[in-house]
């Protein structure tokens, strides 16, 4: 992480050639498996999933070019992976006082190379296994380590089967969920996330998370060219014992889905539940309680010959308690109430290159009894942010975005802020 002036700016400009000498042709994992180019599953911008792309997931990703070889074994494991730096400048955040310090604002920019570098391995194991394991550095968090293993079994129209996953911070719906509405944490638009995602500023689609999930996915489920996709299974909150134990606190949670195309466009509406777990006393173990619901709402289609998307999401309640041992000792193990709403779209100008635009509002709900100087600065009467994003190939596939971000605090004597943000993605 290295801090730089505004001059710096310039060389920031510069991270989309850095690679461009290199002579390595090498292809990102799905992509040698299925024979296909990336713009195969991804719509519009990596990362967020086409219609294809989905079903390459309900698959548990075991689709394969090797299909069409009978003499082939049954597993199609291949490895990536990605570089993605970031220069970020964020102009008076507040600290939870509502005040603004040097040390929660990077108004001189921070450029990070890399933010994040991963190592994806995975694929086609047999005919209805599929896995990928994420190894990843992290310059301003811990590193991780997150995987999913999933059995599918095709069905007419469709597939159904079950995920076993645990992940360092994609939330609890990432053993299986094929939307972009960010449920899912990389299933979003923008990098700036919590200030144009309702799902992400609430903070549903994040975290660590380990679970097990069933889940039906089909075409035609009611009518010629619709398309469900239900999950429901259980999650517990982390990925090992060390702050509360997992197998005592596991938490239900659904997902409902439907699609149907209305012309040349695809709508989708879904909605999504997680409830469960106790309230303790303060000498018991560490205990979680969850109540959380909202609905989102999707288009795919085209203005003109210009593929676009718009995505609409509306957290009703969010509600997390921890009580016992070690509740509210860490950031992590804060007590949440809070609801929100988003809407954003994004339409391609030209093949590879988009416009996108997204408008937020949150309550946080919460007190803070305990933390007398908290003065909820996380209520937003809104946060507007555009932003563009150029996929290319050369060699490799790549991913520019540039994002601005401006936020205005409900509480009048928290200052408006603002957040600017360039990334740059590899994947090898």
């Amino acid at each position: 992480m290295i801090k730089i002036n505004r001059q710096s700016m310039v060389a920031v400009g510069l991270l989309g050639f850095i690679s461009l000498t290199s002579e390595v042709k090498a292809v990102t994992l799905f992509a040698t498996q299925t024979g296909m180019d990336c713009t195969a599953c991804h719509i519009q911008h990596i990362e967020r999933l086409n219609k294809f792309g989905r079903k390459f997931l309900a698959s548990g990703m075991t689709i394969s070019q090797k299909f069409t070889d009978p003499n082939s074994n049954g597993s199609d494991i291949n490895a990536g992976v990605m570089f993605k730096s970031i220069y970020e400048k964020t102009d008076n955040k507040p600290s939870e006082s509502g005040k603004v310090k040097d040390t929660t604002v990077t108004n001189d920019g921070i450029l990070s190379v890399p933010r994040t570098a991963a190592l994806y391995v995975g694929g086609r194991v047999t005919e209805n296994f599929g896995t990928l394991v994420n190894l990843s550095y992290k310059s301003q968090n811990d590193n991780s380590i997150s995987g999913k293993m999933v059995y599918a079994q095709e069905i007419e129209d469709g597939y159904m089967g079950l995920a076993a996953y645990s992940t360092a911070d994609f939330g609890p719906f990432s053993g299986m969920e094929i939307y972009n509405s960010g449920l899912y944490k990389p299933f979003r638009t923008f990098d700036i996330r919590r200030l144009s995602n309702a799902l992400q500023a609430t903070e549903i689609g994040t975290g660590s998370s380990t679970g097990l999930q069933a889940y039906y996915d089909k075409d035609g489920a009611l009518a010629d060219g619709d398309h469900i996709f239900a999950t429901v299974g259980m999650y517990a909150q982390g990925q090992d014992n060390v702050q509360m134990e997992l197998t005592s606190n596991l938490l239900p949670f659904a997902r409902l889905a439907y699609e149907y195309p209305v012309g040349s466009y695809n709508l989708i509406l879904g909605g999504f539940a997680i409830s469960g777990g106790d309230t303790v006393s303060d000498g018991s173990s560490l205990s979680i309680k969850r109540k959380t619901y909202g609905m989102d709402f999707m288009v795919e289609g085209y203005i003109g010959d210009k593929s676009a998307t718009l995505t609409m999401s509306k957290v009703f309640k969010n509600e997390v308690t921890y009580t016992g041992i070690g509740a509210g000792t860490s950031k992590d193990l804060d007590n949440i109430d809070n609801e929100a709403f988003s809407v954003g779209g994004e339409v391609n100008l030209m093949p590879g290159f988009g416009v996108k635009l997204a408008y937020l509002t949150m309550n946080d709900l919460y007190g803070y009894p305990t933390k007398k100087s908290h003065i909820n600065v996380k209520d937003l009467d809104n946060a507007i942010t555009v932003g563009m994003d150029y996929s290319f190939k050369y060699y490799l596939p790549m991913k520019l975005s540039i994002e601005h971000s401006w936020a205005k605090p409900s509480k009048s004597i928290v200052e408006d802020y603002r957040d600017f943000l360039i990334s740059f993605n590899m994947l090898f």
